[in-house]
């Protein structure tokens, strides 16, 4: 009997002491899996299966400003809207869960930008268990919006340098109506002390002067147009137009450097997807770079052309309708050891000091912006043209009404 005591004793001293090990173990992984959750930079949240939040980490209390969890419950319909919740749901109850962008809902009414990943697990006694890993995009996104307002302030600032080149050949342009509105007004004046009806005279000259002040207030209005500053909102436009503005801004200069224009603008609307002044921009640098590279040319000649052709869409790999625009002219052309830098950021082959290298690559990034792309063709002392394409915008048309159908 004793014996038998002793045994039973012996018994529960080891099953004490493998509970006590087993308890220090989970106690030691509980410890570790916290420590590693809370040395995550991610959030992570472990969901029960009807999708309450049962453990998270320190990072995702700490960003979110929820309390923690045994005080404050949460569930997935509380983090995200609806359609995401459900979104969620059915990629977590399907064997495959890709990378979703969804915005994470902090305890203030905020919203986080993350990119989440998440996966299922059942456990030996059969409990669900979801675990959604959240990567915060906020840092990533305020450089991108940094990024695009460093990028307006750049094509803003080009757009200024532009009218600064501009500024001599606008002088001359405003000193003839200024010099006509003299003129006519002294004329109204000596006509005023002369003898007779001189009402018909002071009639003209006042039309005249009239006119002249319309033509150069349409030249101030055209370069504030120049001076402001792009929109970002994309609609439909069409590039004839602002190339024909371009042009009209550009006059006093091609008639003071003696260029020879040939334009020739497609009848049909050239019509693209953008933002208009971004596109003014493009054109605008490529005219006046043609301009400047034929400034020892003898009989400088510049070249425009639109139309709509078929080219391959390298993303779906379709041929597709885009608007091609072209500008050439007879200067002294790129060697072509140098073509393929023209679009690189601070490149130049201006001298120090008169130019930044920033412009082509300017109507790289714009062109690019829009889904196009640009091409160069010039060998040294022939010239060179610059292509550019942009996918044709064609809207949808709506539906033929029962009514139409039948009319």
């Amino acid at each position: 009997m004793q014996r038998t005591i002793e045994i039973l004793e012996q018994q529960r001293q080891d099953l004490v002491v493998r509970v006590l090990r087993k308890h220090e173990e989970a106690e030691a992984s509980r410890i570790l899996t916290e420590r590693i959750l809370s040395g995550l930079r991610e959030f992570f949240l472990l969901l029960d299966k009807d999708f309450r939040v049962i453990q998270a980490n320190r990072e995702f209390l700490e960003r979110t400003g929820y309390p923690p969890l045994d005080t404050c419950p949460l569930s997935l319909d509380q983090l995200v809207v609806p359609e995401q919740a459900a979104a969620i749901r059915r990629m977590l109850n399907g064997e495959d869960f890709a990378e979703i962008e969804a915005q994470l809902r902090t305890r203030v009414g905020g919203c986080l930008p993350v990119k989440m990943r998440g996966s299922t697990h059942v456990t030996q006694n059969g409990r669900i268990l979801h675990m959604l890993i959240c990567t915060d995009c906020s840092e990533f996104f305020d450089l991108m919006a940094q990024l695009q307002e460093g990028q307006k302030q750049l094509i803003h600032s080009s757009r200024l340098a532009s009218l600064g080149e501009m500024a001599a050949g606008v002088g001359h342009e405003l000193t003839q109506p200024l010099n006509a509105i003299l003129l006519f007004a002294r004329n109204c004046l000596k006509a005023l002390d002369a003898p007779g009806d001189q009402s018909e005279m002071l009639r003209e000259n006042l039309q005249i002067i009239i006119d002249r002040v319309n033509k150069a207030s349409s030249i101030i209005a055209t370069m504030r147009s120049f001076g402001r500053k792009a929109e970002e909102d994309q609609a439909p436009v069409d590039l004839n137009t602002i190339i024909g503005k371009i042009i009209k801004f550009l006059e006093p200069q091609l008639r003071l450097s003696e260029i020879h224009l040939d334009l020739r603008l497609s009848d049909k609307p050239c019509v693209v997807l953008g933002v208009e002044v971004r596109l003014e921009q493009v054109f605008l640098n490529l005219i006046q770079n043609a301009v400047q590279a034929m400034g020892r040319v003898a009989m400088p000649q510049l070249a425009i052309t639109s139309r709509i052709t078929s080219c391959l869409n390298l993303t779906t790999m379709l041929k597709e309708p885009y608007v091609q625009v072209q500008v050439s002219d007879n200067g002294e052309g790129i060697p072509e050891d140098l073509q393929k830098k023209i679009f690189d950021p601070f490149f130049t082959t201006r001298e120090v000091g008169t130019g930044m290298g920033l412009g082509l690559s300017i109507v790289d990034r714009i062109v690019r912006g829009f889904s196009g792309y640009i091409d160069v063709e010039s060998s040294p002392g022939q010239g060179a043209c610059f292509s550019v394409y942009i996918p044709h915008y064609r809207p949808v048309e709506a539906p033929e009404t029962e009514e139409e159908r039948h009319a």
